[in-house]
C-alpha cells in the first residue's frame, strides 16, 4: 500500500506546487500569489482525491475483469487482499493527519455500514441531506469545531462502479440495499482551518 500513499502524497505536493508557482496572468504581467481561498484549496484536494479513488477503483475492476485473482475485502488488514477504495481513502487520510496536515477529509453517509461514518456535525447532516435532495451540487459552509473555525466542503460521493453499489447492497450491516451505479451514496467532507 505504500506506493499508493506515496502517489497521493506526490499528487498533493505537485498540485500545491503548480498552484503556488503558476500564478502568471495571460497578459504577461506577473504578481505574487499570497493567498489561496479555502474553497479553491478544498476543491483542489477534492479533485486529487477523486482522481486517485477513480483510478484505484478502475484498476482493481480491470484486474478482476482480466481474470487476475483480486480480492477486495472489508477485512483487508487481516487477510491478503486489497482494501476497497473507501478504505484506502480512510487509511490515507489517517496517515496525512499523523503527518501533521492542518486539513482533513473523510467519507460520510446517511446510510453508513459503520455507524461511526455517519454525520458527526450539524453541517455534515445538513450537507448530506442537501446532496440527497440535489446530487448535482457541492455544499460549502463554515463551522466552529473545538474552538477553531473551519471551511467545510461537502462533495457527493457516487457509486463509481457497479461493484461499489453491489458491495453496499450485499453487506449484512448496510442499512440500505438498493444503491445503483452512479448514485450518490454519501459525501466526501474536506475541512480546511480558517485560523492557525
Amino acid at each position: 500500500m505504500k506506493p499508493l500513499h506515496l502517489g497521493l502524497g506526490c499528487a498533493l505536493t505537485a498540485l500545491a506546487a503548480w498552484w503556488l508557482f503558476s500564478a502568471e496572468p495571460a497578459d504577461g504581467k506577473t504578481h505574487k500569489l499570497t493567498t489561496i481561498s479555502p474553497r479553491k484549496f478544498a476543491d483542489s484536494l477534492h479533485a486529487v482525491i477523486a482522481a486517485d479513488r477513480a483510478a484505484y477503483a478502475r484498476l482493481v475492476e480491470r484486474l478482476a475483469v482480466e481474470g487476475q485473482r483480486i480480492e477486495v475485502s472489508q477485512d483487508w488488514q487481516a487477510r491478503e487482499c486489497l482494501p476497497t477504495h473507501a478504505q484506502l481513502l480512510r487509511e490515507a487520510s489517517t496517515r496525512i493527519q499523523q503527518g501533521g496536515a492542518e486539513f482533513s477529509y473523510t467519507l460520510r453517509s446517511l446510510w453508513p455500514i459503520n455507524p461511526s461514518h455517519g454525520p458527526q456535525t450539524e453541517v455534515e447532516q445538513a450537507g448530506l441531506e442537501a446532496l440527497a435532495r440535489n446530487a448535482g451540487t457541492n455544499v460549502y459552509a463554515e463551522e466552529l469545531l473545538g474552538g477553531r473555525s473551519y471551511f467545510t466542503a461537502i462533495y457527493p460521493d457516487r457509486a463509481s462502479l457497479a461493484s461499489c453499489a453491489d458491495c453496499h447492497n450485499r453487506h449484512p450491516d448496510s442499512p440500505r440495499r438498493d444503491f445503483r451505479p452512479g448514485e450518490v451514496m454519501g459525501a466526501l467532507v474536506i475541512r480546511v482551518p480558517l485560523e492557525f
